[in-house]
């Protein structure tokens, strides 16, 4: 089967249905009203409709020039020079100013002279609208978010429209703020607004639901977002974890693995994240041959420890053979001696298991070059054991007295020592 965009759009089957989709939002709690058109053409007509002395208009006229021919720095200068007779000519002054301003990256400045246009709310219908936005977003650009929200809102009432990028706005402003709950009104009124679904809508809803630990209701603004956004590949992982954080092991394991077949995981943390479920959700052998082929190819760091986890899922998976080998690889790459030791010793342990009993001898010893005291005894009875299973009984005698000394070893020695000496003396075998 080939494996396309499509193919994984509709494997969204699995995503439950929503009652209603936060772009069905019927209501908005946004905290105040917005003006119908009645209202708005109203309040347009009722507003005079000025023009700026003759001295002002033209210079502002030179100073577009001067910005057609990307002269800015020279533009505001020409209107900086100016000096306004009146309050209109101020105001009207300032717009052009300020979005000179803006346009040098002047944004202080810029803030400066909008917000004290705006404030003398004498221009006409449509600058008045442009210089209560522009201020709203450059506020925003600021840091200035109660500022932001404030003329943002002043324009949405001064104009009656439901700009959906004007409530995203107001919405990222709540989120710096950790106004958490707040986003959700702003995001929705954006969704419903809008022509196409926006990502970064999507984006700050699921963050106001994990701020306040409202883990279900973010996995319903993914799922949905994935839905309507297929292609947002990052939303994948995302979704995963959601449902990690819901204990929905099963659910998360098979997002990841649509998102791993689609090619959509790709970073070292993505793909241990898989890893990590194949091993929960009891599938060893998919986490050891996923993480085996993504080390290989350099996605995921060759560490001791990416090493002995790999063969601790081959291990339970009973591929014996490829978990001895990563474990010894895990214990060459090992920089602590008490992990090299351990390492060393579960190599010989599973070459045990494996009836691989003289070769599994060798990194047995080696773990005793590395582990505490503490940590030797029951090194000594495998040792003992894999030279008994191998017919050596003389060396296993010898390492199961050496077993005898640790107190926690020394019952099971004991046992291991009778034995050895009886199965030796059945075959003929003299120890003393």
């Amino acid at each position: 089967m080939k494996y396309t965009l499509k193919t994984f759009v509709s494997a969204l089957a699995f995503v439950s249905v929503m009652s209603m989709t936060t772009s069905q939002a019927s209501a908005q709690d946004l905290g105040f009203n917005i003006p119908d058109e009645d209202t708005v053409e109203a309040q347009k007509d009722a507003r005079d409709n000025k023009a700026a002395s003759q001295s002002i208009g033209r210079a502002i006229m030179d100073a577009f020039d001067l910005y057609e021919e990307e002269k800015i720095k020279e533009a505001i200068l020409v209107l900086e020079d100016q000096d306004p007779s009146d309050g209109y000519d101020s105001a009207y002054l300032g717009r052009f100013l300020g979005n000179l301003y803006a346009a040098d990256e002047r944004l202080s400045d810029a803030l400066r002279v909008l917000k004290d246009s705006v404030d003398q709310d004498v221009l006409g219908w449509s600058d008045q609208a442009a210089a209560l936005k522009l201020v709203g977003q450059i506020s925003l650009q600021e840091e200035n978010y109660e500022q932001s929200l404030e003329y943002l809102k002043k324009w949405v009432q001064f104009t009656g429209e439901r700009d959906p990028q004007v409530f995203l706005y107001m919405a990222n402003a709540h989120y710096q703020m950790k106004n958490f709950e707040e986003i959700i009104p702003f995001a929705e009124a954006s969704l419903q607004a809008a022509e196409k679904p926006e990502k970064n809508v999507y984006t700050l809803m699921m963050a106001s639901y994990y701020e306040r630990k409202m883990y279900p209701q973010a996995i319903d603004v993914l799922e949905e977002g994935l839905n309507k956004l297929p292609a947002v590949t990052t939303w994948w992982a995302q979704l995963a974890q959601f449902y990690m954080l819901e204990e929905n092991l099963a659910k998360s394991l098979q997002t990841m693995e649509i998102a791993y077949m689609a090619g959509y995981l790709d970073t070292e943390s993505q793909y241990k994240m898989l890893v990590q479920l194949y091993d929960n959700e009891g599938v060893p052998y998919k986490a050891a041959t996923t993480m085996e082929k993504h080390v290989e190819a350099g996605d995921i760091e060759g560490t001791a420890k990416n090493y002995a986890s790999m063969a601790n899922s081959f291990h339970r998976a009973k591929s014996l053979d490829k978990a001895v080998s990563w474990y010894q690889r895990a214990a060459e790459a090992a920089s602590d001696d008490d992990n090299k030791g351990e390492y060393y010793r579960k190599q010989g342990n599973l070459m045990l298991l494996n009836e691989q009993y003289i070769a599994a001898t060798d990194p047995l010893k080696k773990a005793l070059d590395y582990l505490e005291r503490s940590e030797e005894g029951r090194v000594y009875m495998s040792l003992a054991e894999a030279y008994f299973y191998g017919g050596d009984y003389r060396q296993a005698m010898r390492y199961v007295d050496e077993a005898a000394t640790f107190d926690g070893q020394r019952r099971s020695a004991r046992s291991w020592k009778g034995y050895i000496k009886s199965t030796a003396e059945r075959k003929g075998i003299d120890l003393d």
